[in-house]
C-alpha cells in the first residue's frame, strides 16, 4: 500500500515554541520519514503514514526545533518505550544524587514523565513522598502495577493547575521528556506554579552540542521536538521569573546535561553565563549550525557506500530497535533485503517491525539460533553493553557515529562514550 502524509495529524511550524518569534533558519533537512517510535505489528506493515522532517534554529531565541508538530495523541498515548530496559541502574543513581543533594526522605516529589516508574521507585525507597505523570496508558499502568501514584495525563499548567498542586513540590524531576513536549510554555507555567516558592526543577535532557559534534542525525526525528543548548534553555526559564543555575554533561543517550532551574528569579551564575558565552561561537550561532547540516548528508552518503560492500560479504542483523534505528534505516534505505532482522530486549517491540522497511524485530534467542556475522548496532550508546552480551558467538560490529566503523571488538571503537 501506497505510504501516506496525513494532514490532520501534524502542523507545520509558524513560530517558536519558546519565544513565538517567527525568524527561523533550515539547518538540517531530512526529507519525509516515519516516526521514530512506531513500531507495526504484522497486520500495519506496509501502511505507515510519513511525514516532512526538518530541523529549524529561532535566530531570536536559539532554540533548536523540528519544523513538523506531530498530534500527541499519536506520538506518546501508545508509547514503546520502557526505561526500565537498559536504565535501572542510571536512575538508581540519579536517586542517590538527589537524596546526596536535597536530603529526599519526606520531600515531596513530582516525576514528568516517569514512563515506568525506574526512577520513583528508588527515590520513594528512599523516603521521598513521590508522584508522577504520563500520557501513555501501557506504561503508566506498570508504574501503578508497582504500586506507585501516577496521573495518566499530559503534564501542563491545565491539568495540574488546581489549588491542591499550587506550590505543592519541594522537586519536580524530568528526564529524557522535556524534548518531547510540544506546548513547552504551558509547561514551564506548570512547573513554576506546582514547585515552592525556592523548589528546584532538575532534568534530563539531550544536548545539542554533542548531538552536532557526534553527526548524531540518527537523534533527530518528530518525538524530539526540542534540541536544547545551555543558552536557549537559560532564554527560556526567564520568561516564567525562575533561574538555570547549574548543569552538567552527562554521556547517558550519547550526551545529555543534566539541569537545575531554582524557582525564582535570581542573578544568573558565572558558570551559566561562560557557558552562553562559549556556545556564541558554535551551537548558538548559525555558520556552526548550517555546518552539521552538511555533514550529515556526507555522513548518510559514505554509510550507504559501506553497507553496499559490506552486504556482499556478510550476512548482516541489528541490535537495538530503537527510535534512531528507525531513523536509520529509512535515511540510508536498509530494508530487510540487507538487515535479516534488528534483536531488542523489550517485550513491548518483539514481534514488531521497523517502521517502513518490513525488518522484523525479535529477541535475542533468534541471533543465537541464526546464521549472521555482522551486527550493525543501532544502540550505539550502549555498543559495549550490546558487545559483551553477544560474545556468544565471534562477530563483527559495525557502528556508524561519530564515524562509521568496523570492529571486532569494543576496545577498537574509537570518538564516543557508550554506557
Amino acid at each position: 500500500m501506497e505510504h501516506t502524509i496525513i494532514e490532520k495529524d501534524y502542523y507545520k511550524r509558524e513560530t517558536c515554541g519558546s519565544c513565538n518569534g517567527s525568524d527561523f533558519e533550515t539547518i538540517l533537512d531530512l526529507g519525509t520519514v516515519p516516526l521514530a517510535g512506531y513500531f507495526p505489528n504484522k497486520d500495519e506493515v506496509g501502511i505507515e503514514s510519513k511525514y516532512p522532517l526538518s530541523l529549524l534554529v529561532c535566530n531570536d531565541c536559539k532554540l533548536a526545533q523540528t519544523d513538523s508538530v506531530i498530534n500527541p495523541k499519536i506520538l506518546f498515548e501508545d508509547y514503546r518505550y520502557l526505561s526500565s530496559v537498559g536504565l535501572s541502574n542510571h536512575f538508581g543513581e540519579v536517586a542517590n544524587n538527589l537524596d546526596k543533594k536535597y536530603n529526599v526522605k519526606g520531600k515531596h516529589i513530582l516525576e514528568i514523565g516517569c514512563n515506568d516508574g525506574v526512577l520513583l521507585e528508588p527515590l520513594s525507597k528512599l523516603g521521598a513522598k513521590v508522584e508522577g505523570v504520563d500520557p501513555a496508558v501501557n506504561v503508566v499502568k506498570i508504574a501503578t502495577d508497582r504500586g506507585l501514584k501516577v496521573y495518566n495525563d499530559y503534564f501542563n499548567d491545565e491539568t495540574f493547575g488546581d489549588e491542591k498542586f499550587k506550590s505543592k513540590y519541594d522537586l519536580v524531576v524530568s528526564n529524557n521528556a522535556f524534548a518531547h513536549i510540544i506546548d513547552i510554555q504551558s509547561v514551564i507555567r506548570g512547573i513554576h506554579y506546582v514547585l515552592k516558592p525556592n523548589g528546584n526543577f532538575i532534568f534530563e535532557v539531550h544536548y545539542l552540542d554533542k548531538l552536532i559534534k557526534g553527526k548524531q542525525w540518527d537523534n533527530v526525528y518528530h518525538e524530539h521536538i526540542f534540541y536544547y543548548s545551555i543558552t536557549s534553555l537559560k532564554n527560556m526559564f526567564e520568561r516564567y521569573n525562575m533561574t538555570l543555575i547549574d548543569f552538567e554533561e552527562i554521556p547517558i543517550h550519547s550526551g545529555s546535561i543534566r539541569v537545575t532551574v531554582v524557582n525564582k528569579k535570581i542573578n544568573v551564575p558565572d558558570k551559566i553565563s561562560k557557558k552562553v558565552e562559549l556556545e556564541s561561537h558554535s551551537i548558538a550561532n548559525l555558520n556552526y549550525l548550517m555546518s552539521y547540516g552538511q555533514d550529515v548528508k556526507q555522513h548518510i552518503l559514505n554509510f550507504k557506500k559501506e553497507i553496499v560492500k559490506l552486504s556482499k560479504d556478510y550476512k548482516i542483523a541489528g541490535y537495538g530497535a530503537s527510535g534512531r534505528a528507525n531513523m536509520f534505516c529509512n535515511l540510508t534505505g536498509i530494508n530487510k533485503d540487507v538487515v535479516k532482522f534488528i534483536v531488542d530486549e523489550s517485550p513491548e517491540r518483539c514481534g514488531r517491525y521497523i517502521a517502513n522497511t518490513e525488518i522484523p524485530i525479535v529477541d535475542v534467542e533468534t541471533l543465537k539460533n541464526n546464521d549472521v556475522d555482522l551486527i550493525i548496532i543501532f544502540a550505539w550508546n550502549y555498543s559495549k553493553m550490546i558487545i559483551d552480551k553477544t560474545q556468544f558467538k565471534s562477530y563483527s560490529y559495525l557502528v556508524a557515529f561519530p564515524n562509521i566503523q568496523l570492529v571486532q571488538s569494543y576496545d577498537e571503537l574509537k570518538g564516543f562514550d557508550s554506557i
